[in-house]
């Protein structure tokens, strides 16, 4: 099994291949600087069909070139928050403020039907997806975020898209979210690691995960400053010889994390 977290700027997109040769995407998010864009990539390596498309936060830089890539690969089936509905993401993001990414979001869940099956076999690698309701507990689409937890023997994988304070302590109140949340592995920062997304709480039991990842770029949103509370709250891994506990993919690039059962490494810079 393998993970590639790409370097999309303040966005997102990674991609999931399988024991059994099937692919996922996380996100859809694209890189404006040098113009590389999942609908392009994927193609180019051989890569026709995803068997899902998780989109993990309803804003543009989650899903910026969803547009292009249902038209280059085959979408068996997308998630997000299933709270939220096409309609409700329009009228959150106002018509003038929807970008072509998320307006394509928007349509996918008016007219989009899927073929994969309810529980596909994705090689070993299951999900826990957690999120917070529309309207009842939340009307913004960073703490109507999809937590996605990965899970393959041995590797936990989450990716909380641009989670708020707010939003993670009202999912902290649910003991199922606790007890998943405590055997993850590798956290991908929410909010590309801005301070609005660092919550205290999910480490108050002594959780810790191995490696943090921040998806980001150059100094802005005071993504910068939260690197040293998060290297307080995670393990490390040995990575070129050094211990390396935050990872960003401004100064690391592109990150390939492989895994076999029971065994899990990671690169960056490919």
């Amino acid at each position: 099994m393998q993970i590639r977290i790409f370097d999309v700027e303040h966005g997102g997109c990674a991609l999931v291949s399988t024991d059994n040769g099937k692919h996922l995407l996380i996100d859809a998010g694209h890189n404006s600087t040098t113009g590389w864009r999942p609908s392009v990539y994927l193609p180019q390596n051989g890569i026709y069909q995803l068997e899902r498309v998780i989109i993990s936060n309803m804003d543009e830089d989650h899903a910026s070139d969803l547009h292009n890539l249902r038209q280059t690969v085959s979408i068996n089936a997308i998630y997000k928050n299933p709270t939220v509905s096409g309609e409700a993401i329009r009228y959150l993001k106002g018509q003038n403020n929807i970008g072509p990414g998320i307006d394509a979001l928007a349509d996918m869940m008016n007219t989009f039907r899927g073929t994969a099956p309810a529980a596909p076999d994705l090689g070993g690698i299951t999900f826990d997806f957690f999120w917070n309701d529309y309207p009842r507990e939340f009307d913004d689409e960073n703490n109507l975020s999809m937590v996605s937890i990965l899970r393959y023997p041995g590797l936990n994988v989450c990716f909380p898209g641009d989670m708020e304070v707010q939003g993670w302590r009202k999912l902290w109140e649910r003991q199922d979210f606790r007890i998943a949340m405590s055997n993850v592995h590798v956290l991908v920062a929410s909010h590309h690691g801005r301070e609005n997304g660092c919550c205290p709480e999910l480490y108050d039991y002594g959780w810790k995960p191995q490696v943090t990842i921040i998806s980001d770029s150059g100094i802005q949103y005071a993504t910068q400053e939260t690197v040293a509370w998060y290297r307080a709250r995670t393990q490390g891994v040995t990575l070129n010889g050094k211990v390396r506990r935050v990872l960003t993919t401004r100064r690391d690039g592109r990150m390939l994390i492989t895994a076999a059962p029971h065994e899990a490494y990671v690169e960056v810079g490919l």
